[in-house]
């Protein structure tokens, strides 16, 4: 019968079957597992309730946790995918580009590219982060899925995203991640990780709203940016 020898830091044991990271973590350190985002397994980044295959095989898991720099990308990303949520909440037919977590901008944490069946403006950005901060509240589950490269197609094409198709016909040749907030519209292309669910966002705020071309070329699809950025507190 093959095991799993997982090694977390200094130390190592062994588990008789298939445990996810969380439990993993949870394992070796509670307090750890409580506040983890997300965990490096053998150097990836991955979701909490991945399941580790027993394998045979050595494992190393660090907990991606807050105050970190990578935990706080994490947040950002997460936040971004809750600004998409929000927005296909509000705004049924909108149309999804990319929402990247920013790391060196000074002045926001995270963006994403959207066409809306209405122009946007400022005066539109409380009610969209209203709309955020109630489906933060609701512990929305953060879910991924790994489907092949048709699949994807199908699910994006039957929800009218021509720019996720496009995505996914350049970047993807097998299967692929997608991501689901539960209780939502919003699907994504997306490799991950991110939060364990949406009670993890508790600091966010939307900044501004500027125009932008997909992928950057001003002879594609206008679309409209919006910026915001997020913190582990509100200090």
């Amino acid at each position: 019968m093959k095991e799993i020898n997982i090694k977390y830091g200094d130390h190592s044991r062994q588990f008789e079957e298939t445990v996810s990271v969380f439990d993993a973590i949870k394992a070796f350190d509670r307090k750890a597992s409580k506040k983890a985002l997300a965990a490096k397994v053998n150097g990836e980044e991955t979701d909490l309730d991945r399941e580790i295959p027993a394998s045979g095989e050595e494992v190393s898991i660090e907990p991606i946790l807050p105050d970190t720099v990578d935990g706080l990308e994490l947040l950002r990303h997460s936040t971004a995918h809750l600004l998409a949520a929000a927005i296909l909440d509000l705004y049924p037919g909108t149309k999804l580009g990319v929402g990247p977590a920013l790391m060196e901008d000074p002045r926001y944490g995270f963006y994403y590219d959207i066409i809306a069946p209405e122009l946007l403006s400022e005066d539109d950005l409380p009610k969209i982060e209203k709309r955020m901060q109630q489906m933060a509240k609701r512990n929305l589950k953060y879910r991924r899925e790994i489907v092949g490269k048709e699949k994807i197609l199908e699910i994006f094409k039957d929800r009218d995203e021509p720019l996720k198709c496009e995505l996914i016909d350049e970047k993807v040749e097998g299967d692929a991640s997608i991501y689901y907030i539960d209780d939502s519209p919003f699907i994504d292309f997306c490799l991950g990780p991110h939060v364990p669910h949406t009670g993890k966002l508790k600091a966010f705020k939307l900044l501004a709203i500027s125009g932008a071309y997909w992928k950057g070329d001003a002879e594609r699809d206008q679309m409209q940016r919006i910026y915001g950025t997020a913190f582990f507190s509100q200090e």
